[in-house]
C-alpha cells in the first residue's frame, strides 16, 4: 500500500497534506511529539477522549476534555502539548472540500457547513460520545470487511458520523469564535497577522508592543515551541499558497505575502511544500480512497 501522507519538514514549520479525499484515524499514544503545522487543503476534526493535553491553535490555547471536538481549517497553524506521559486517545477525521462536496445534498449542505464554522471548539455531550463511538466502531468494523456490501455500509457510517459532527456546528452557528489569545502573545499574534505582508523585523515587533527583542522571543518561544521570526515565514508561506491556490501568479504571491526576496521565496516556498510554486497544486489528488487507522 503506497504512503498515505506525504509529510514535508522544513526549519520553520511542518506541512501534512493528504493525498486523497479523507481520512481518519485513532491512535492512542505517550511517545509521538507534534510541532506547529499545517494541512494545506483538509479540515481537520479531533474528537478528544482521553489524555492531559493542550490544543493551541493560531495563539489560542486550551486544555482538551472528554467529548471536545477541535475544529482547524485548512492553512491554520495548530499543535498538541502533550503535559505528561500518560495516553493520549482521540479520534481525528481529515475531510478536504471535494470530498464534502461530493458528500453534499440540496438539503444538507456539509461545505457550506464547514465554510461558515466560526468556532473551534465544540463539545459532545456523554449521552452524544456515545453515539459517536457507536458510528466510529461500526465503520471501523465494516470497513476491512471482504463481503459484498461492507465498504459502502462502511462509507454510509462515515456519512452517520460526519453528519453527527456537522449537526454540532449548525448549533454553534451565530455563537462566538474561540476567545483570542490574551496578553503579550495575543498582542503579538495580532500584530504579525496586521503587519505580517509588511518589511517588519521581530525589533519592530518589540518596538510597538513596547518591551524588549530577548523578552518577546524568549516569551513567544515558551509559549509556543516556535521561533518568533519563523513564525512569521510560515504566515507569509501559508499566505502565498493562499494567493496560489486562488489564481496569482508566482511574482505576485511572492511580494504581495511580504517577501522581499524573490530567490529566497522560491527557496522557502520549495523547501516547505516540497515543490516549487508554479508547479504547487498541480497534481491530481481527487481520487476517492481512505486511509484507516483505527
Amino acid at each position: 500500500m503506497e504512503k498515505f501522507e506525504n509529510e514535508k519538514r522544513c526549519q520553520t514549520y511542518e506541512v501534512t497534506d493528504f493525498q486523497h479525499n479523507f481520512e481518519i484515524n485513532r491512535p492512542v499514544t505517550t511517545e509521538q511529539e507534534w510541532g506547529l503545522h499545517i494541512h494545506s487543503t483538509h479540515y481537520e476534526v479531533l474528537v478528544f477522549i482521553r489524555g492531559n493535553v493542550d490544543f493551541w491553535i493560531e495563539g489560542r490555547r486550551k486544555k482538551l476534555e472528554y467529548g471536545d471536538i477541535v475544529l482547524v481549517n485548512p492553512r491554520e497553524i495548530h499543535r498538541i502539548f502533550l503535559l505528561d506521559n500518560s495516553e493520549y486517545e482521540r479520534i481525528i477525521i481529515h475531510v478536504s472540500d471535494s470530498m464534502l462536496k461530493d458528500m453534499s445534498t440540496a438539503q444538507t449542505n456539509f461545505l457550506k457547513v464547514f465554510h461558515k464554522n466560526k468556532a473551534h471548539i465544540l463539545h459532545f455531550s456523554e449521552e452524544e460520545m456515545e453515539v459517536f463511538m457507536h458510528h466510529q466502531m461500526q465503520m471501523r468494523d465494516l470497513w476491512n470487511k471482504k463481503k459484498f456490501g461492507a465498504d459502502v455500509l462502511g462509507a454510509a457510517w462515515f456519512q452517520i458520523l460526519l453528519t453527527q459532527v456537522s449537526q454540532k456546528m449548525c448549533e454553534a452557528e451565530g455563537a462566538e469564535e474561540w476567545s483570542d489569545a490574551d496578553g503579550l502573545i495575543g498582542a503579538t499574534l495580532e500584530y504579525v497577522n496586521i503587519h505580517m505582508t509588511e518589511d517588519i523585523s521581530v525589533q519592530d515587533i518589540a518596538n510597538a508592543l513596547n518591551i524588549s527583542r530577548s523578552y518577546l522571543s524568549h516569551e513567544f518561544k515558551k509559549s509556543t515551541g516556535y521561533g518568533l521570526w519563523n513564525y512569521v515565514i510560515t504566515k507569509r508561506l501559508v499566505y502565498a499558497q493562499k494567493l496560489i491556490f486562488g489564481g496569482a501568479s508566482v511574482t505576485e504571491a511572492c511580494y504581495e505575502s511580504g517577501f522581499h526576496d524573490y530567490a529566497h521565496f522560491i527557496k522557502s516556498f520549495t523547501k516547505t511544500f516540497g515543490s516549487s510554486p508554479k508547479q504547487y497544486g498541480k497534481e491530481d489528488s481527487n481520487a476517492y480512497m481512505v486511509r484507516l487507522n483505527l
